[in-house]
């Protein structure tokens, strides 16, 4: 009788091999697994505004990439009016770290003898319906607040047109409180928080918290009036009493303020405005008589002066920069069309001018002398 000799191992041999090598890789590849990544250098707390800072910037600095500049916005709402405003001296809160989730090698599969479920009766739940609230109706949410027709930070900051000299009884900057350290320091410069000295405007009695807006004089426009430009904001700490002047910290610069500045109270009116302006045709033209700063080529978010008064626009109305049609002439058969140059929100109008603020724009050329239009007008 032959017999048959079976050459290949068992299917016991195989398993026992498989396990040893499992158990012998298992414990360093699970270790190297479960070893987390190196954590980022931590990120801190605040951030201090510098001049010339911006969202975008802060942003790309500390969270390294620019297009998360609404994250920081969205937890410092409580001290930013508006995005496009930040200035020296606030402190902006960052956002924390994001967790970073680190792979864990699954561990090896462990077979396991099922347990011998014994059979319950099932419970029967007692009724909760009388034991649980009445059911209320669903809540009336409120309506959500309109946004404003204009940006306040926008408003306060902007330029306008005024009377030769500017505002009529206006107060102004004494000096600053503040003992200073070093004799020969310049007290003339006022910064954030700086305490200083004021002299109310006419009729006002300075009452603590009442804001006051700080201005210098711009250029004084022929045929139209003299350029008004805002410096800061200042909020008065200890009302003016018994003769003494008020005191009052420096709350909000857009520029230089300075000691024997001239100062106005503060006009919150815009802020109440949330209707939307709607088109109108052929309406009142006028042209740039300047632009705030001289830049090179003006943009979104430049300010201009126009030779239209508040007879003929309110605040939130909206002009059309434009190149007027040209006629056929000097040869040439067809006429050139007209071309769009850019859109302007109204954000002050004066019985001498108003101020734009430049929102959407096509070609790059704006400057004075650019022929306006109004396009949108506020019901």
């Amino acid at each position: 009788m032959n017999l048959r000799v079976n050459r290949s191992p068992s299917r016991a041999a195989l398993s026992t091999a498989a396990a040893l090598l499992s158990l012998a890789l298992s414990p360093k590849s699970s270790a190297h697994a479960q070893q987390p990544a190196n954590p980022p250098a931590s990120r801190p707390a605040s951030h201090t505004v510098k001049r010339g800072d911006t969202l975008w910037d802060i942003a790309k600095l500390y969270l390294g990439d620019a297009f998360l500049w609404p994250e920081i916005y969205r937890i410092n709402t409580d001290q930013i009016e508006d995005p496009h405003w930040i200035y020296p001296g606030e402190v902006l809160k960052l956002p924390g770290e994001t967790p970073k989730v680190v792979a864990v090698a699954p561990p090896s599969p462990v077979v396991e003898t099922p347990a011998v479920v014994t059979p319950v009766a099932p419970v029967t739940p007692m009724p909760l319906t009388s034991l649980m609230p009445p059911a209320e109706p669903n809540p009336v949410m409120p309506a959500a607040k309109p946004a404003p027709t204009i940006r306040m930070g926008e408003y306060i900051a902007s330029p306008w047109v005024d009377e030769r000299g500017g505002p009529r009884g206006s107060g102004y900057v004494m000096g600053t409180r503040d003992i200073p350290v070093i004799n020969s320091a310049d007290r003339s410069r006022l910064g954030f928080y700086d305490h200083v000295l004021v002299s109310p405007p006419a009729g006002s009695a300075a009452p603590e918290r009442q804001l006051y807006l700080t201005y210098r004089l711009g250029p004084l426009l022929e045929d139209l009036g003299q350029v008004v430009i805002p410096t800061g904001v200042i909020e008065i700490t200890r009302a003016a009493q018994n003769g003494e002047a008020a005191v009052g910290h420096v709350v909000k610069m857009f520029g230089e303020v300075l000691q024997g500045q001239r100062l106005i109270p503060y006009d919150s009116s815009a802020a109440v405005l949330s209707a939307r302006p709607a088109p109108v045709m052929n309406g009142k033209t006028g042209r740039v008589r300047y632009v705030y700063n001289g830049p090179v080529l003006p943009s979104i978010q430049n300010y201009v002066v126009l030779d239209i008064s508040r007879r003929d626009v309110t605040p939130g109305d909206q002009i059309d920069l434009y190149y007027p049609r040209q006629p056929a002439m000097d040869g040439r058969e067809l006429a050139i069309p007209e071309v769009w140059i850019a859109r302007a929100q109204v954000l002050r109008a004066t019985p001498f001018g108003a101020t734009a603020i430049i929102i959407k724009q096509e070609q790059p050329k704006i400057e004075e002398g650019t022929a306006a239009r109004v396009a949108a007008k506020m019901p």
